[in-house]
This record gives structure tokens, C-alpha cells and sequence, in this order.
């Protein structure tokens, strides 16, 4: 699991979920591109999408 430093880092991450073409992540110091054929970049992806989906419902039940 990532540590909080390297979370805060991520400003936008760029993909095709589920595809090989690989990812582009923005971060303060550019953008990195990642492949897609990168097991941990799969996973990573898979629980950034996981959290994001979190946070909308949270933040949905907040208003």
C-alpha cells in the first residue's frame, strides 16, 4: 500500500481501466506514464477506483 507522501503526490490519474495501453499519472513534478502490462500499476489503479467511488458516496451523502 502506498504511504501517505506518495498519495499526496497524485494530483490525476489518466487510463483505461482493464486495457494494456498503460497510464498516465500527473503528478507536481509532470507526468509519468506507467504500462499497463504493470501488475502493481493493475492493482494500484483498481484500489484508486475503489476509494474514488468511496469518497463520491460519502461526499453524496453529505449534501
Amino acid at each position: 500500500m502506498a504511504t501517505a507522501k506518495a498519495v499526496e503526490e497524485i494530483i490525476l490519474v489518466i487510463g483505461n481501466m482493464g486495457g494494456d495501453a498503460g497510464y498516465s499519472v500527473l503528478t507536481p513534478h509532470g507526468v509519468v506514464r506507467v504500462p499497463g502490462n504493470n501488475p502493481l500499476a493493475k492493482e494500484a489503479f483498481s484500489a484508486l477506483k475503489a476509494s474514488f467511488t468511496k469518497l463520491q458516496g460519502i461526499a453524496a451523502k453529505g449534501q
